[in-house]
């Protein structure tokens, strides 16, 4: 890939997430809405949860295409401890949950009545974070899609690369 086709895809990527963070809310509340769900708790926290990995994701995108822009090799100074700091949170989040969904069952005024499609929203959360923070889930372009015939599996994603060689260099560096 050449210079300007890794900024168009990191346009791409870093706007259309940043989209996503609105457009996401605005398509559960249409949904929601016409089909008159009364216990709406749990797809607003399953939806928030993806947001708030879009946000991230919407910033590390961001990051990443100022470093290109700049000539820069490595990210910024606080990107390791931010984005550390952003995954605990998301484990935070999608720990309340399960835990909500627990005590809805045995605490009779918990109300967070969840269902098949609610869990199904939860559960790509949990994708959306690893696809972020372990592994690349989505192939959406040739790149993609011909490293994983090529090696026959998945590969790290952008973010956990990223985080991995700034822990290595912060090493190096203390160690010299």
């Amino acid at each position: 890939m050449n210079r300007q086709n890794i900024i168009n895809r990191l346009l791409y990527l870093r706007n259309w997430e940043f989209i996503n963070i609105f457009l996401l809310p605005v398509c559960l509340y249409i949904t929601l809405a016409s089909l008159k769900v009364q216990n709406w708790q749990p797809y607003a926290f399953s939806v928030f949860i993806i947001c708030v990995i879009l946000m991230q994701g919407t910033f590390y995108w961001h990051l990443k295409l100022r470093a290109i822009l700049k000539n820069e090799t490595t990210l910024p100074s606080y990107f390791s401890q931010t984005f550390s700091i952003f995954k605990l949170v998301n484990v935070v989040l999608l720990s309340i949950y399960l835990v909500l969904i627990i005590s809805s069952q045995t605490i009779s005024f918990t109300n967070f009545q969840v269902t098949v499609w609610s869990n199904a929203i939860f559960i790509f959360a949990i994708l959306e974070h690893i696809n972020y923070y372990h592994y690349q889930l989505s192939h959406d372009n040739l790149n993609d899609i011909n490293y994983l015939i090529r090696h026959k599996k998945i590969r790290r994603s952008p973010l956990c690369i990223d985080l991995q060689k700034n822990k290595e260099r912060v090493l190096k560096q203390n160690a010299g």
